[in-house]
């Protein structure tokens, strides 16, 4: 009976080891545990400016309280940059200033969302639109992001899972937001905290970052970037807000979906 037991608890310990290898292994890469959500999120921009009066009045306080849920937004599902395009501008960046131009935003303030202009200069019908947007089922595609930090240090590791099998030429770009930065602005009262502001892109530094592929895919997409935060940023106020693009001819044409980290 002893021997018997001795037998019996070594096949259990060697099926518990056969079990948490196969565990290891599906589980290899930094992306094997990122939850990506058959959700659809919108992706919005705000052009904005200091000197701008009509941005600090209803252009900048319309485009933060869609990201706190305001008039129903979900803040869970909403993605987006204020681009500071005008070198005159404190927190001016220059793929701000290109972004603006290949969208067609006019000056600031202008709401914009998923390549849809007709909902510029037009807060209650661009809350609409966001609200529309978060509320599309059947998504193409979704976007899982975990980002580690280590002082200024960061890793963001990334999935993009396709749900049904696509074709064409997709780019994934990975930007750098930050919350927090204190500036006058014109047509509020005191100094505005700043936030989702434009500082950059991660994967390759242009606009539209990397390409994922070019013609027929599905399945997923990993991926791990660093990035390291210069001493103009503030850490811990940083935020990386992924997109996925659809591409013609070197040009963005729609954003099947995108994600936000911090």
């Amino acid at each position: 009976m002893k021997r018997f037991t001795l037998l019996l608890l070594g096949l259990i310990v060697a099926f518990s080891a056969c079990d948490k290898d196969d565990d290891n292994d599906n589980n290899s890469s930094n992306n094997g545990n990122i939850d990506v959500k058959e959700e659809q999120e919108a992706y919005v921009l705000l052009t904005t400016a200091t000197w701008c009066s009509y941005c600090g009045d209803w252009g900048i306080p319309t485009f933060d309280g869609a990201f706190a849920g305001d008039d129903g937004v979900d803040p869970e599902k909403i993605n987006g940059l204020a681009l500071h395009y005008s070198d005159s501008d404190p927190m001016y960046h220059a793929m701000a200033a290109e972004m603006k131009t290949e969208f067609g935003i006019g000056g600031p303030p202008n709401l914009w969302i998923e390549f849809d202009n007709s909902y510029n200069l037009q807060p209650s019908n661009w809350v609409t639109a966001v609200k529309d947007r978060q509320n599309e089922s059947n998504p193409t595609c979704g976007v899982g992001l975990n980002v580690d930090q280590n002082g200024n240090d960061f890793t963001v590791d990334v999935k993009v899972e396709f749900f049904e099998n696509i074709s064409g030429t997709y780019n994934l770009a990975i930007y750098v937001a930050e919350d927090g930065i204190v500036e006058s602005q014109s047509g509020s009262t005191s100094d505005h905290s700043h936030k989702e502001v434009l500082r950059g892109e991660i994967t390759n530094g242009t606009a539209w970052g990397v390409e994922m592929f070019s013609g027929d895919e599905s399945g997923d997409y990993t991926e791990s970037f660093n990035f390291t935060a210069d001493g103009e940023l503030v850490a811990d106020n940083l935020k990386f807000v992924a997109v996925v693009y659809e591409m013609k001819s070197g040009s963005p044409v729609a954003s099947p979906n995108s994600n936000t980290a911090e």
